[in-house]
C-alpha cells in the first residue's frame, strides 16, 4: 500500500489509493471515490460477492492479481474465485453493452510451468497477452534443488523432512 500510495499520491487526490481493511461497511466508504484498491485475495472476495449492489466493483477498469503461483496452495480457492468472478462481471457488463470500458486483468506471478493453461483460464490471449519469462532472464539465477521423501504418511514425511531442509538452507 505505501509503494502504491508513493508513486500515484501525488497524481491522485487523497483518499483515492485505499487499503481495505476486511470490513465491510468501512471498506465499502472507502472504495466509493477510489481510483486504486490495495487488499487480499480474501478481502475482495468479500467486497465483490454483492457485485450487482455495489457499483464500485462494476466499475473496475484493470483488476492486478499478485502471486499467482499461490493458486495451488491455501489461498487458491479464494483467488480462482475472485478471477472468475472479475471475469463473469466483464461479460456481463459487455452483453447489457451500457459500459464500454473492458475490464483489463494482469496476473503477476514467479515463474510457472503452466502459465499457458493460467492464462487460458483469465481469458489472456496466448498469442498476443501472455508473457511468460524464462527463469533465465531472472535479475538473481534461480537455483532448483530436489530432495525426495518415502514416508507416505504426512506427519512423518514432515518430521522427515526437517533436518535435509535445514542443512540445503545452510548449505546454498
Amino acid at each position: 500500500y505505501g509503494d502504491w500510495t508513493k508513486r500515484f499520491g501525488s497524481i491522485l487526490r487523497p483518499g483515492q489509493v485505499v487499503q481495505l481493511t476486511g470490513e465491510v461497511a468501512p471498506d465499502l466508504k472507502l472504495i466509493a471515490e477510489a481510483k486504486i484498491i490495495v487488499c487480499t485475495a480474501k478481502q475482495w472476495d468479500t467486497i465483490s460477492r454483492r457485485w450487482r449492489q455495489r457499483k464500485a466493483v462494476q466499475s473496475a477498469t484493470l483488476f492486478v492479481v499478485d502471486d499467482m503461483h499461490f493458486l495451488g496452495g491455501d489461498a487458491g480457492p479464494i483467488m480462482e474465485v475472485i478471477i472468475s468472478r472479475m471475469r463473469f462481471i466483464s461479460t456481463q457488463k459487455q452483453q447489457k453493452g451500457g459500459d464500454a470500458s473492458q475490464l483489463r486483468m494482469i496476473g503477476l506471478s514467479a515463474s510457472l510451468a503452466n502459465a499457458r493453461e493460467v492464462g487460458e483460464w483469465m481469458g489472456v490471449s496466448s498469442s498476443k497477452g501472455l508473457f511468460n519469462f524464462s527463469p533465465k532472464v531472472r535479475p538473481i539465477p534461480l537455483e532448483i534443488y530436489f530432495h525426495s521423501f518415502d514416508q507416505s504418511n504426512f506427519a512423518s514425511r514432515l518430521m522427515a523432512m526437517g533436518k535435509p531442509v535445514y542443512n540445503a538452507v545452510m548449505r546454498h
